[in-house]
């Protein structure tokens, strides 16, 4: 079960790479609300992004991870304020590079275990170990969608 989520969220990177290239980044995109008063060299972008699910939903649910400028160390990414039962995949990480604010560097990968019913905004969180960036996701879990 494992390889076969591991190739559909490395074919969903794939496919979102391309289609940011061809697409471009939403209008809406912006830099994100930065956490350090530390100058960074890259950007957290803040996607519009929003999932509706249910509390069991079986699949292996993603935030996509966007970084805008340079970065010599790996950025680690985390959630705060996901609901209880919400199992995040390990590890998240950006290894050393670059991006122009409009490729998906990471796939935050999540997946729900009897997760109550509700609207959750959590905190995708972005750092480098010295600057710490997040934005805001929805994710609405409801008894249908």
């Amino acid at each position: 079960m494992y390889f076969r989520t591991a190739r559909q969220i490395a074919a969903a990177a794939i496919v979102t790479t391309l289609l940011a290239l061809v697409v471009g980044a939403p209008a809406s995109a912006g830099p994100a609300a930065k956490t350090t008063a530390t100058p960074s060299t890259w950007t957290l972008v803040d996607l519009p992004q929003q999932i509706c699910t249910t509390p069991d939903d079986p699949r292996t649910l993603y935030y996509f991870v966007v970084l805008d400028g340079t970065w010599s160390t790996p950025i680690s990414v985390d959630y705060t304020g996901m609901p209880d039962g919400t199992e995040v995949y390990s590890p998240l990480t950006a290894l050393p590079g670059s991006g122009d604010g409009h490729i998906v560097q990471v796939l935050a990968a999540f997946r729900l275990h009897d997760a109550p019913l509700g609207r959750y905004v959590p905190q995708l969180r972005a750092t480098d170990g010295v600057d710490t960036q997040s934005v805001p996701v929805v994710l609405d879990i409801r008894s249908s969608c």
